[in-house]
């Protein structure tokens, strides 16, 4: 299921990259994904057994299938705060 509910996730990238940042990171991306789709986000979110981690890895490798097409990726591992404002490291993307 929770392969289910990262796709119904991924049909909202597009979109949320429209209304992103020209450069952005991947955490910025999932509280924007998440405050404009916030059932389909919760819904995710219970169909992982570590909730965050999980889903946001899986989001990621989704993301990745966009590199070269609607972004690209300009660094992995780049700090960052999660969107718990805890000090991490992310991947950085950039609009086409």
């Amino acid at each position: 299921m929770a392969n289910q509910t990262s796709e119904v996730l991924e049909t909202f990238f597009e979109e949320t990259i429209q209304n992103m940042e020209r450069q952005f990171t991947s955490h910025e991306f999932f509280l924007k994904l998440a405050h404009a789709h916030q059932n389909e986000y919760v819904a995710a979110l219970a169909s992982y057994t570590s909730p965050f981690k999980d889903l946001h890895y899986d989001l990621v490798k989704r993301l990745r299938k966009l590199d070269g097409k609607l972004i690209s990726l300009q660094k992995t591992d780049y700090p960052s705060r999660d969107i718990f404002g805890i000090a991490s490291t992310t991947t950085l993307w950039r609009k086409k």
